[in-house]
């Protein structure tokens, strides 16, 4: 979490009007923010457009694909059947799928902890186009089990997509029904969720239309949904996750002892800066508290759902859009309902930020901070730019960058590289812009060839 615009106007304005601060244009892809307090919803909150060609607005009843936040459901699906005796977490995969054979040193509880090996279908598959056409569980998991495991099962970690595909199929497998019908009596009735579907949502359904830009109104194109199965396959609306996030909490999904297995079992997750993974869900430090939940993107979306789960906390925010900032809402509600845990996680945070970190590629570093240093300066410097990202950036745009990300913190000093990682097939590079008046970090997204395709204050 950094110090930023969003944050300092949290101080000192309402929560609805310091998140409303996030929507600037009036007709662009917008966002959904709901709150749980004390196993209560207290807010629900919407800005922007859900499509914006008919400038149909967001609304706390619009339904989002929210990608892996879908891995908690599939998490809480499989653990419901650990708590059933139906499935060990440490038998190999093979006991439950014996026909991918090369798998047989896999367990069930590293595929939750992404500590299986296994490479990730997902990324390739989004870069080269084949999420266009239909595919199958079936169809995945054998083009990934005919290569060889990444590292030995269990010495690392590595988020791969393939392992929740994995724990889709021995669902369906366990439960001799398909995964969308188990979620629906198992997860979705319990929590009361009316407005949850899988793969796609009935026709006439209020679904918002995603974006690549919230600059600019291209249609993303995720693909077929059938790529996405039990890693983010949902649809779901805030509220929707909200009673999710409660029934969790509260123990009408899982006994308490087993939600507290899911968060107790997290371990080091590099590439995710200070979090730790656990069984289907990420924990993140937060003074005397400590954050559960699960980020979720793929092409068009961009979301958050955290919990903290002895006060039956949550936050949940979406938005219609891949470059979609959920740290800025997150932010303003964290530092809303917990100002001095928040107010010590920024102090952390700008710690942290000091350490020295080894830059893996110092020409890219010199090309953002050009990049950045023209946006400054009014021009745009970079050659190498999406075709979407190039027409976003005309001289009106550029001025309006200016004036609501750079304003009143002067020149630019330095551009400090913190953290790399690969999503739906992009390479997401975060750094600390250090200016003569203060610092933002920022997070650059560049596609498989290195063009720039959109950036964004984290």
């Amino acid at each position: 979490m950094g110090r930023s615009l969003h944050i300092l106007l949290a101080a000192v304005m309402p929560l609805a009007s310091s998140l409303q601060a996030l929507q600037p244009q009036p007709h662009a892809p917008g966002f959904a923010v709901a709150v749980v307090r004390d196993g209560r919803i207290v807010e629900r909150f919407a800005a922007g457009d859900a499509d914006v060609a008919t400038s149909r607005p967001v609304t706390p009843q619009t339904l989002f694909h929210i990608g892996s936040i879908t891995k908690m459901f599939t998490a809480t699906a499989v653990m419901q059947l650990v708590q059933a005796g139906k499935i060990d977490l440490y038998a190999p995969v093979t006991e439950y799928l014996p026909q991918y054979a090369a798998w047989r040193g896999v367990t069930i509880a590293e595929l939750l902890m992404h500590r299986s090996g296994i490479p990730n279908y997902l990324d390739a598959a989004l870069a080269n186009g084949r999420t266009v056409l239909p595919t199958s569980p079936e169809a995945i998991l054998g083009l990934m089990a005919a290569q060889p495991l990444d590292f030995v099962p269990g010495s690392r970690f590595e988020y791969s997509n393939t392992n929740y595909v994995a724990l889709g199929l021995i669902v369906e497998r366990v439960t001799n029904e398909s995964l969308a019908t188990y979620e629906r009596r198992a997860i979705f009735r319990p929590a009361k969720m009316h407005s949850t579907f899988v793969g796609t949502a009935p026709a006439g359904s209020p679904v918002a239309v995603g974006y690549t830009s919230r600059g600019k109104a291209t249609v993303a194109k995720p693909g077929d949904p059938s790529w996405y199965f039990a890693c983010g396959d949902i649809l779901s609306t805030v509220g929707d996750l909200a009673r999710f996030d409660r029934a969790l909490m509260d123990g009408r999904l899982l006994a308490p002892a087993t939600f507290a297995e899911m968060v107790k079992a997290a371990r080091p997750a590099p590439g995710f800066g200070n979090a730790r993974y656990g069984y289907g869900v990420m924990t993140v430090s937060f003074g005397d508290r400590t954050i559960v939940g699960h980020h979720g993107g793929l092409p068009g979306f961009e979301g958050d759902d955290e919990m903290i789960p002895q006060d039956r906390f949550a936050v949940i925010a979406i938005g219609n859009a891949f470059n979609f900032a959920t740290a800025g809402p997150n932010n303003i509600v964290f530092q809303h309902y917990y100002p001095k845990q928040f107010a010590a996680a920024v102090v952390a945070a700008h710690a942290a930020s000091e350490r020295a970190v080894s830059d893996p590629n110092p020409a890219l570093t010199k090309r953002l901070f050009a990049f950045v240093q023209g946006l400054i300066a009014g021009k745009q410097v970079d050659a190498h730019l999406t075709p979407q990202m190039a027409a976003g950036l005309r001289p009106h745009a550029i001025a309006k960058i200016d004036t609501e990300l750079f304003a009143g913190l002067g020149p630019l000093r330095r551009l400090t590289y913190r953290n790399s990682f690969i999503a739906d097939g992009y390479h997401n590079d975060d750094y600390l812009a250090l200016f003569a008046n203060g610092f933002l970090r920022l997070r650059f997204v560049l596609t498989p060839h290195g063009a720039l395709a959109g950036f964004f204050k984290q």
